[in-house]
């Protein structure tokens, strides 16, 4: 004898697991085609933080899939989905790292690197995150270039003028501070390791060679939130521009991902050299005026040394993310010095002649 309160009850419960997996199966797919979906508009970039900040401590984890040739920086993938579900927070990643790696102690404004603490989120006007030139030491720049018998001569001490740090005429900061090159890796801490290094080589050439004041800022912008790299790098511009007002030139210095060195790379009088080109946002209120300065910079360069130029030398952008703080003035641009593919070495040399092409423009005109 069958007894149906039993059978019944099983019915249900049958029914139940029935609706319970047809819903999971539709929730997981809909979650993934909306992964899908937003992984196409992001071009495919997925979420980095945690793996960069990992490779950083556990060099034996290599993570290459991160593509940042559209710099369009996603804020959502199936992998950071699935984690956050089971409270892992990929926009988090000092929670993670504070519970499961002692070693890389991260707090609200720094990381701990080499028993050194580095300053990378909250602005401050720090003498350790600023190179200020004083043109005390006369470089011998164009020494290191090794270009016998060249028709052009790189250095022009016609345009050198006195220094003059009073009023710093040239910005240079980075967004993506930790873009490195060559055996250095995507991404390196390191400041001499790092695009902060190219930076360096061309504050020093700028106010050593020419005379014209540099500040430069190290600030780490893309550790411990990498998708907000570009408003916390406002946030530094913000500061810098409110203390000394606009300046003739603000210079974001990023790295190119090609891969491919022979697309990157050109070679003047024997010398290896990374090549260059500006990023430009349309979607900026003054961005004629900011061309206006960038093609007169490109006119120099395509004159002197086109070779250096990747492709025509500038590649648009119609929706750069917050327009790359291009629209906080009008002197504003984003510079890549060098790829990924290059040698640190190569990206530094390549500074010697983006000083001349911007003292030209600056001290030209005097």
């Amino acid at each position: 004898m069958i007894n149906k309160g039993i059978t019944r009850t099983s019915y249900l419960i049958s029914i139940l697991g029935v609706s319970i997996i047809i819903f999971s199966l539709y929730t997981f797919f809909g979650f993934f085609n909306q992964a899908k979906i937003q992984n196409v508009l992001t071009g495919g970039r997925g979420n980095m933080l945690y793996v960069q900040l990992v490779n950083y401590v556990m060099p034996i984890v290599k993570v290459t899939s991160f593509d940042e040739s559209d710099m369009a920086e996603s804020t959502f993938s199936l992998k950071s989905g699935l984690l956050n579900y089971i409270g892992v927070n990929l926009t988090k990643p000092d929670e993670i790292l504070k519970r499961e790696i002692s070693y890389f102690k991260v707090d609200n404004n720094s990381i701990n690197y080499n028993n050194k603490s580095i300053n990378v989120s909250n602005f401050q006007l720090k003498d350790g995150d600023i190179t200020k030139n004083t043109g005390n030491s006369d470089s011998s720049n164009n020494a290191n270039l090794n270009l016998p018998n060249q028709t052009y001569q790189v250095y022009n001490s016609k345009l050198k003028k006195n220094l003059d740090n009073s009023k710093p005429e040239i910005l240079i900061y980075h967004s993506h501070t930790t873009e490195s090159y060559g055996v250095y890796g995507k991404d390196n801490l390191d400041p001499t390791k790092n695009v902060c290094a190219v930076g360096d080589e061309l504050a020093k050439t700028l106010s050593n060679d020419y005379g014209i004041s540099v500040i430069h800022d190290t600030t780490i912008h893309n550790v411990l939130a990498y998708n907000s790299s570009y408003e916390r790098s406002r946030e530094t511009l913000n500061k810098y521009l409110s203390k000394y007002g606009d300046f003739k030139m603000i210079i974001d210095i990023h790295r190119d991902s090609d891969t491919n060195k022979n697309n990157v790379t050109t070679n003047i009088k024997g010398q290896n050299l990374g090549k260059f080109w500006f990023v430009m946002a349309r979607n900026n209120p003054h961005f004629n005026n900011n061309m206006a300065l960038v093609n007169s910079l490109l006119n120099t360069a395509k004159r002197d040394f086109p070779q250096l130029l990747i492709n025509d030398g500038v590649f648009y952008y119609g929706h750069g993310i917050g327009a790359f703080n291009e629209d906080k003035s009008n002197n504003a641009f984003l510079l890549e010095m060098g790829a990924v593919s290059n040698t640190l070495e190569e990206s530094k040399g390549t500074s010697k002649y983006v000083a001349r092409m911007i003292a030209e423009y600056l001290n030209g005109k005097n």
